[in-house]
């Protein structure tokens, strides 16, 4: 019985895992409007969704940013590069992605 308890449990750590997805850059002066005015369209879309998603400044430098997305398994953050999941949200996307410059990615997976 606790071993069959260790393995479930085991099991779930493995594969509930969550992962972080970051994308930090920096807009360029007199955008900021037109960069927030797309990060809410971003923000309204995932509110429903089980993928968390923030947007921070980063402290000390003028319009850097960082989007952080925590997905709650690996297989949702694999599904979240499917265009026909972004579809809604692809025009504030795109906007966002031309106003970017110096843009740095990293993925991050919880450790059990």
């Amino acid at each position: 019985m606790i071993r069959a308890i260790f393995e479930v449990y085991h099991l779930g750590l493995r594969f509930m895992s969550k992962v972080i997805f970051r994308v930090s850059y920096s807009i360029a002066d007199g955008k900021r409007a037109d960069f927030l005015a797309a990060i809410a369209n971003v923000r309204a879309f995932y509110a429903g969704t089980e993928i968390g998603f923030i947007l921070c400044e980063t402290k000390g430098k003028h319009n850097h940013f960082q989007e952080v997305y925590t997905f709650p398994t690996p297989e949702a953050y694999e599904a979240s590069d499917d265009p026909e999941t972004t579809a809604p949200i692809s025009g504030a996307i795109e906007k966002i992605y031309s106003l970017a410059k110096d843009v740095v990615y990293d993925v991050a997976s919880e450790v059990a």
